[in-house]
């Protein structure tokens, strides 16, 4: 082979492997800042920094244009990966609190009350759930006189930037209270009327039914129903909070539920809280009151 043929031969060689053999007039330094610039951002910046490297050596400029020819050639393919939606069961993704109210007094009277519920929410693209549960508890001179439970879940739907569907199902049982056991079930629409940074107002509505069981022993009565519901949310500050969450059942059976509550942080992730139910049954069976309230104080825990 003539000399001429195999300096042809190893120029070519050369030409192809650019970004791994280093040009003569192409330092180091330069080689691996443009390097660097091809590697970070997709490769965004690498023409932005050929210009710097070729207008501070202007008689490199060949080269340098050569070797960004190279890495542009060997650019990887940048791969997006989707960051995976935690699974239904995975407690990741998750958020809620935790209250606790206790009081107890003594002298003419003996009395112990203890409230606890819980609420976790989770938004999941355009679904939102909330699973919720109470108990309250309470004895007045030994005597127990108060103990209501329930456990609820709520799914809303975002069907368009002004409407969603809503879905209920909740469970309780209340020994002394105007029923003894219920099942309510709904689907609706809602429309959130008011958004903003400090105010939110969503109303709700459709059909509903009440399985009622009124005393022990006694089967459920079915009562097909529609709703209305107000959820009402202020902060009032970074520390306060303003909640109102107020539903109403009528046909067959008439049905108010109203839950208020004013939530003051204490520190990090601790706050106060003090609440005010009222539950309201027409349909209450004889003997029993029609109204039931229960006023809270204690603490509340954000997870």
């Amino acid at each position: 082979m003539t000399f001429s043929l195999k300096m042809t031969a190893a120029v070519a060689v050369m030409s192809c492997l650019a970004p791994t053999f280093s040009l003569a007039q192409v330092s180091p330094d330069i080689q691996k800042l443009l390097t660097t610039a091809s590697e970070q951002d997709g490769g965004k910046n690498l023409d932005l920094v050929a210009k710097l490297a070729i207008a501070a050596n202007p008689g490199a400029a060949q080269d340098i244009q050569a070797f960004i020819a190279g890495l542009k050639q060997q650019k990887p393919v940048e791969v997006v990966t989707a960051i995976p939606d935690p699974g239904y069961f995975s407690f990741k993704g998750w958020d809620g609190s935790v209250d606790l109210n206790y009081l107890r007094s003594s002298g003419n009277t003996r009395q112990e009350s203890l409230g606890l519920a819980g609420k976790i929410h989770r938004d999941s693209g355009l679904f939102h759930h909330t699973l919720a549960s109470f108990l309250d508890l309470n004895k007045n001179t030994g005597v127990k006189d108060k103990q209501r439970w329930g456990i609820s879940y709520k799914l809303d739907y975002d069907f368009s930037e002004k409407l969603y569907v809503t879905s209920f199902a909740g469970y309780e049982n209340d020994q002394f209270g105007a029923f003894r056991e219920r099942i309510t079930t709904s689907l609706g629409i809602g429309y959130p009327v008011i958004e903003t940074d400090s105010y939110s107002w969503k109303v709700e509505a459709g059909p509903g039914i009440l399985f009622t069981r009124d005393l022990p022993g006694e089967a459920y009565n079915t009562s097909i129903s529609a709703f209305a519901s107000s959820i009402f949310d202020w902060t009032i500050n970074d520390r306060s909070d303003f909640t109102n969450i107020t539903k109403v059942y009528f046909g067959n059976k008439n049905v108010i539920d109203s839950k208020t509550a004013l939530k003051v942080k204490i520190n990090g992730a601790l706050s106060s809280k003090l609440s005010y139910d009222i539950m309201y049954d027409r349909d209450a069976p004889v003997g029993r009151k029609k109204t039931d309230t229960v006023a809270r104080a204690g603490l509340s825990y954000d997870f």
